[in-house]
């Protein structure tokens, strides 16, 4: 079904002047379609602010074409200017995001760049430096070893250093073989036994 305009209503040369009058391949033909989407836009509120201030259904013909009336070449070129600057707008945010992203994708493959150059060095080193399991384990005794000597060496100065502690006696039963007593015996009963 194919609607056919209203014969009685006037034409709008407006889509005309914005939009069909520019270059098809000029940035103009996009700045017209914003100043055309912003005409329609203003159109749309002006009718529906006209159908809640008249509680009416239909705007007269006669309302819509004084309404048109103030659309001549100043008005369509503030609409342009509007476009214009919308757009400029928009370009130099889009820009700067993408400026924004294609940093940060630079930073990320540089930085990815470097591990793997970082990594593939650390892998080489770690290679080349591994021991066999033989050596591995004979490091690893040695390690135990030296342990123990340190400690053994640590409690034999705490026990030359504090004879009379428990710790000392402790560590003589241990080394020495001498009587370690838990509960010390009160004098009373050294003399009994």
């Amino acid at each position: 079904m194919v609607l056919q305009s209203n014969p009685t209503k006037s034409y709008n040369p407006i889509f005309e002047k914005l939009v069909i009058s520019t270059d098809p391949e000029s940035k103009e033909r996009l700045i017209g379609m914003l100043a055309y989407a912003e005409y329609k836009e203003e159109k749309y509120s002006w009718k529906e602010h006209y159908r809640s201030a008249k509680q009416v259904t239909e705007v007269p013909d006669e309302d819509v074409r004084n309404f048109l009336l103030a659309y001549q070449d100043e008005r369509l070129d503030k609409l342009r200017n509007n476009a214009e600057e919308l757009l400029y707008v928009f370009a130099e945010h889009y820009s700067e995001e993408v400026a924004k992203a294609t940093y940060k994708q630079a930073l990320e493959d540089e930085l990815l760049k470097a591990v793997k150059e970082n990594n593939t060095d650390t892998l080489e080193q770690v290679s080349s430096a591994k021991d066999s399991w033989p050596i591995a384990i004979l490091k690893g005794a040695l390690g135990s070893l030296a342990f123990s000597f340190v400690v053994f060496c640590i409690s034999l100065a705490f026990s030359v250093a504090n004879p009379d502690s428990n710790y000392s006696k402790l560590f003589q039963f241990i080394i020495g073989g001498k009587d370690f007593d838990i509960i010390p015996q009160v004098e009373s009963e050294k003399n009994q036994s």
